[in-house]
C-alpha cells in the first residue's frame, strides 16, 4: 500500500520536493520572524509599562499619604492597576527571571535619581484569565480575525501575561502595580497566507514548466530506446533541450546507427557465407550419388542435409536480428492453434481469445521452435495460455528428461547442445531456443526454462500486451 503512494515520476517528485522546500523555508522564516518580533514587542511593552509606572510613582510620591489610595484608584485603568497599601503584594522570596529582572532594571532607571525608594519587586502577577491553559494556547495565533478592526496590540493584552510591580516608598507605603503585557502577535493573516500561497503557486508553475522542458526529451529518448530494444527501427531522437539531454540524444542516435550497421553487416556476411557454402555442398551431393556403398552414401547425404539445415537455421537466426516486420494485432490463441495443428503431437489447452500487438511471423517462428524442441526431446507438447492484465504467459510443457539446473541458461546460447539429449542425428542445429529468445526479447518479453516437479521441461514465455 505504501509503495503505491510513493510517486514514480520525476515531475511528481520535483513538484513535491519543491512544494515541501518552499513551504518549509517560508514556515521557518516566518517562525524566526515571529519569535524575534515578539521579543521586540515584549521589550517595547516593558518600556511603555515602566514609563507609566515611573510617572505614576513620582506623582503618588508627591501626594499626601492619606490621599494615595484614593488617587491610585482614580488613575488605575484596564491596562494598569494601581493600589497604595501598607504591604507588598509580591513575595520577596520569589526569584526573578530574565524578563522580570530586565523590567525591574528599566523601572529603576525610569524612576531616576531624584526619587528615593526602599525596595522594588517585579514578578508575574495573577490576572483574571490565569490558570490552567492547554499547551497550544502558548503557540502564536495562526491568523487574526480580519473582521475585527480593533484587534491591535492593546486588544491582545487579555491573552497575555500579567506582571506585578511593588515599589516601597521611603515612608514605608507600598505602591502595587499590575499590568497585562502582550504575549505574542498573530503568526500570520489571511492576506499574508494568500500572498504566500500565490508565491508558492507561481514558483510551482515555473518549476514544473522547466522540468517538463527537461523531461520531454528524456521521455522521447526512453521511448526510442524501448522501440530499439523490441527490434523496431525508431526514428532519430530530436537533439533538443539542455546540453546534457542533447548529448544523450546525440549519443543514442549514433549508437542506434552503429547497431543497425553491425547487424546489417553481420547478416550480409552470414548470407554471403551461406550462399558460398551451398555451391560446394551441391557438388558434394552430386558426388555422393556416385558412391557405390549404399551405407556410406546415406551417411554422406545425411551429413550434407545436416549442413544445409545448419545453414538455414543460421540464416534464420541472423534474419531475426535484422527483421523489420511491423507489429500488428495478433490473435495469439489462433496462432498457437495453427502451430499445434502443424505439429500433431502438440495440444492446445486454452481456447479463449487472447489478442496482443506483435510481429506475427516472428512469433510463429518462436513457438514453432519451442514446440518442435518439446516434441523432439520430450515426446510431445502441451500448450497453455494465461491472460494477465498487463501481459500474456504461454507455457509449452513436454514429458522428456528435462535439463540439468546448471545448464538451463546455456541452452539459449547459439549452437549449444546438451550431450544427454541432443546430437547431430536428431537434426537440431542448436539455434531453436536462441531464436525463440531473440524473438521474445524483441517483443519486450522474457523466456524462462524450468524443470517440472512431475517430470519434463516447461518453457514459459511472457509477452507484454503493450509491446
Amino acid at each position: 500500500m505504501l509503495r503505491r503512494l510513493v510517486p514514480h515520476s520525476m515531475l511528481t517528485w520535483f513538484a513535491l520536493v519543491l512544494a515541501a522546500g518552499i513551504a518549509l523555508s517560508l514556515v521557518t522564516v516566518s517562525a524566526f520572524h515571529t519569535f524575534n518580533r515578539d521579543e521586540a514587542v515584549a521589550a517595547l511593552e516593558d518600556l511603555r509599562a515602566a514609563e507609566r509606572i515611573a510617572a505614576a510613582a513620582r506623582f503618588l510620591d508627591h501626594s499626601a499619604p492619606p490621599l494615595r489610595p484614593v488617587i491610585a484608584e482614580s488613575i488605575s485603568g484596564s491596562s494598569l492597576f494601581i493600589a497604595a497599601t501598607p504591604a507588598s503584594m509580591i513575595d520577596a522570596a520569589e526569584p526573578p527571571d530574565n524578563r522580570t529582572a530586565r523590567l525591574r532594571d528599566v523601572i529603576a532607571a525610569r524612576l531616576g535619581d531624584d526619587m528615593r525608594w526602599r525596595d522594588l519587586r517585579v514578578a508575574y502577577g495573577i490576572g483574571p484569565d490565569d490558570g490552567d491553559h492547554p499547551w497550544w494556547s502558548w503557540l502564536p495565533s495562526l491568523w487574526r480575525d480580519e473582521g475585527k478592526k480593533s484587534d491591535d496590540i492593546l486588544s491582545l493584552q487579555d491573552a497575555g501575561q500579567t506582571f506585578s510591580v511593588a515599589l516601597q516608598l521611603v515612608d514605608g507605603t507600598w505602591l502595587n502595580f499590575s499590568f497585562a503585557s502582550v504575549r505574542t502577535l498573530p503568526f500570520s493573516s489571511w492576506s499574508q497566507l494568500l500572498a504566500l500561497t500565490g508565491g508558492i503557486a507561481a514558483v510551482m508553475i515555473l518549476g514544473i514548466g522547466a522540468v517538463r522542458l527537461i523531461t520531454r526529451p528524456i521521455e522521447s529518448l526512453a521511448s526510442a530506446a524501448e522501440e530499439l530494444g523490441r527490434g523496431d527501427r525508431p526514428r532519430d531522437v530530436p537533439e533538443a533541450g539542455l546540453n546534457e539531454v542533447r548529448q544523450a540524444a546525440r549519443a543514442f542516435n549514433r549508437m542506434h546507427h552503429r547497431i543497425r550497421r553491425m547487424i546489417e553487416d553481420r547478416t550480409q556476411m552470414i548470407a554471403a557465407i551461406s550462399h558460398d557454402l551451398r555451391t560446394p555442398i551441391t557438388r558434394l551431393r552430386l558426388r555422393a550419388e556416385f558412391v557405390e556403398d549404399p551405407e556410406e552414401q546415406q551417411k554422406m547425404l545425411a551429413d550434407l542435409d545436416q549442413m544445409e539445415a545448419i545453414i538455414k537455421s543460421t540464416l534464420a537466426f541472423a534474419r531475426e536480428d535484422a527483421d523489420t516486420e511491423p507489429t500488428s494485432p495478433v490473435d495469439l490463441t489462433t496462432l498457437l492453434k495453427e502451430v499445434a495443428e502443424t505439429h500433431p503431437p502438440a495440444k492446445l489447452a486454452t481456447r479463449e481469445r487472447c489478442t496482443l500487438r506483435a510481429r506475427p511471423v516472428a512469433l510463429r517462428r518462436c513457438f514453432n521452435n519451442l514446440v518442435e524442441n518439446a516434441i523432439r526431446y520430450g515426446g510431445g507438447a502441451e500448450i497453455a495460455i494465461r491472460d494477465l492484465p498487463d501481459a500474456v504467459e504461454v507455457t509449452v510443457d513436454d514429458r522428456g528428461p528435462g535439463i540439468p539446473e546448471d545448464r538451463l541458461q546455456d541452452v539459449f546460447r547459439p549452437f549449444v547442445r546438451l550431450e544427454e539429449s541432443r546430437n547431430r542425428d536428431s537434426g537440431g542445429a542448436g539455434l531453436g531456443l536462441a531464436i525463440a529468445r531473440s524473438v521474445t526479447l524483441a517483443h519486450g518479453g522474457a523466456i524462462v526454462l524450468a524443470n517440472r516437479p512431475d517430470g519434463g521441461l516447461r518453457a514459459l514465455v511472457r509477452l507484454p500486451k503493450a509491446a
